[in-house]
């Protein structure tokens, strides 16, 4: 019977009693799990760089808030729920200054990153899960790298009246959700019209035009799903870098002072400044003022030419500028046509500074003149001396 009471003893002792000696009381964890940030930087095996909830859940943009509001309520808000931090704390590579917070219509206080709100998607069951990324071509992973982003909006475009006009994507008179490409803080980018393939024709060399126009300086890095990093590249605009979107140099607009603002697409009148999207053409390649000369041969005693004001001219001498394109339409079989810078044949001091096919006997060579060209150079048969004549280049 003692025996039994002892045991009966030991047990209640093994049940009552805590790591501190103290009975009755919930157990003390003296290394709690520390609390997750509200807002936490996560790495994605696609995206990179995600900004996610203290729970792992993936944040989006909604491309038509570039304005900084809110754009998704009712219907949209159930697939769409909004996300507030009502207590901001971050991962390490997170600037407190990126966040904010808006009020929607609706009541709801609304955390933004960068000036856009922030969203969970409904679709996401498990921590990590980014199935919201591109839905509708206007939902993306909240990122912290974007270089630019996507928006849709209402195109409002003020000419130089200052008389603003609703438009469409086509820019007439009209109420339309136009597509178009904004900078990361969601601030409208243009195209010149006037541009050419990789080539500003707008922004003097003191810059003293670029307020009302300012070329937008950006390192790609990171851009919404939706578009291809391959339309992308860069350009030097007088010691300065401007990034091009399918070779068309892109800008802001001076008098676009809010997020979300698009009045240049108006400007001076609408279309000579038009935004960029998926459906934008590729910028022109500058056009050329080519001379164009069609070689032939008279034996081996002469070269003949036809164009620009001559008619099979035996060895004509010719004056070409710096800076202009020169072809020559070449059909002498067996006679090779040089462009050299000394007049003997032979493949040796062949010119070929802006030369393109040089030698050939049948066919085009391209003869752009460089600006540091020499005052004389000459073309020459390689094999036949007789075939020979002088180009003068000027300024």
């Amino acid at each position: 019977m003692k025996k039994f009471f002892l045991s009966i003893y030991t047990l209640l002792l093994l049940v009552g009693c805590t790591s501190d000696g103290s009975y009755g009381d919930d157990p003390v964890d003296d290394n709690p799990a520390p609390e997750e940030n509200a807002v936490r930087l996560s790495s994605d095996a696609t995206f990179g760089n995600i900004l996610t909830n203290s729970e792992g859940f993936t944040l989006y943009f909604f491309a038509p808030d570039s304005n900084g509001e809110s754009n998704c309520s009712g219907g949209c808000i159930d697939a769409w729920p909004v996300f507030n931090a009502s207590e901001l704390t971050l991962d390490n590579g997170l600037d407190e200054g990126d966040f904010g917070s808006i009020t929607r219509g609706d009541g709801a206080v609304q955390t933004t990153y960068k000036g856009w709100p922030l969203y969970l998607f409904g679709n996401d069951a498990n921590a990590g899960d980014v199935n919201g990324d591109g839905s509708g071509g206007v939902w993306f992973v909240a990122k912290p790298d974007y270089s630019v982003m996507v928006t849709r909006a209402q195109l409002v475009g003020r000419d130089s009246n200052g008389d603003e006009t609703n438009l469409t994507g086509n820019y007439e008179p009209g109420d339309e959700q136009t597509f178009y490409i904004t900078d990361a803080d969601g601030n409208t980018l243009y195209s010149f019209s006037n541009d050419n393939n990789n080539k500003n024709n707008f922004t003097a060399e003191d810059f003293s035009n670029d307020p009302v126009w300012p070329i937008f300086e950006e390192t790609l890095e990171n851009i919404p799903s939706t578009l291809d990093e391959a339309d992308f590249g860069s350009i030097d605009v007088f010691g300065r870098q401007q990034l091009t979107y399918k070779g068309w140099p892109l800008y802001y607009f001076g008098q676009d002072t809010q997020r979300g603002d698009n009045f240049g697409v108006g400007f001076p009148v609408a279309g000579i400044w038009p935004i960029l999207n998926t459906d934008t053409e590729a910028a022109p390649e500058e056009e050329t003022d080519k001379k164009v000369y069609n070689v032939t041969n008279q034996a081996a005693s002469a070269y003949l030419f036809t164009g620009e004001g001559l008619t099979d001219a035996v060895n004509p001498n010719l004056t070409l500028k710096r800076g202009e394109t020169y072809e020559f339409v070449v059909d002498a079989p067996g006679h090779p046509f040089l462009i050299k810078s000394v007049q003997s044949t032979g493949t040796g001091d062949a010119y070929n500074d802006g030369v393109t096919n040089n030698g050939a006997s049948s066919g085009t060579i391209s003869f752009t003149v460089p600006n540091d060209a020499p005052d004389t150079l000459f073309y020459v048969c390689e094999f036949h001396g007789p075939m020979t004549g002088t180009l003068t280049i000027t300024d």
